[in-house]
């Protein structure tokens, strides 16, 4: 384990780069009044090729708890982002879908989040880029499959 005459250490530089990353996410985030969390279900439901989501569904990809997934969709519903329509499969349940306004938003901040991240790594080379990216990839090879959110 390094110790401080020896240099950094490797954990607390990860731990503050993420922590830097997601700093500048939110901030990019704020004058669309939306949050990280409101952001990643939109993501997950832009992906979704079906005809929407069960609230159920939607609480296992993103890897929270239902009752955390429902006040989520309720936010996005109130801001006219997302809609519930009946489930033709189960009258009882929902599917969960994107609204032409929250399409129109998850655009835009797709394009935010790949021009934040492109300054966040600017002073790294292409080189350097590649290699970060060989050795994260490393890192999280046998780590089990999430969605990319």
């Amino acid at each position: 384990m390094p110790t401080q005459e020896s240099g950094p250490d490797l954990v607390d530089l990860f731990n503050r780069s993420s922590r830097l990353l997601r700093g500048k996410w939110r901030q990019t985030l704020t004058p669309y009044d939306i949050t990280p969390h409101q952001v990643r279900t939109l993501m997950l439901l832009g992906r979704e090729e079906t005809e929407g989501m069960r609230n159920s569904q939607l609480a296992e990809r993103l890897h929270i708890a239902p009752r955390s997934t429902t006040e989520v969709i309720d936010q996005l519903v109130a801001k006219e982002l997302a809609k519930r329509t009946p489930d033709p499969a189960d009258r009882r349940a929902s599917l969960i879908t994107l609204t032409v306004p929250g399409k129109a938003l998850l655009k835009i901040l797709l394009e935010e989040r790949k021009h934040s991240h492109e300054e966040f790594f600017a002073t790294l080379g292409d080189d350097d880029r590649n290699e970060l990216t060989r050795i994260l990839g490393l890192l999280v090879a046998d780590a089990p499959a999430r969605p990319r959110c």
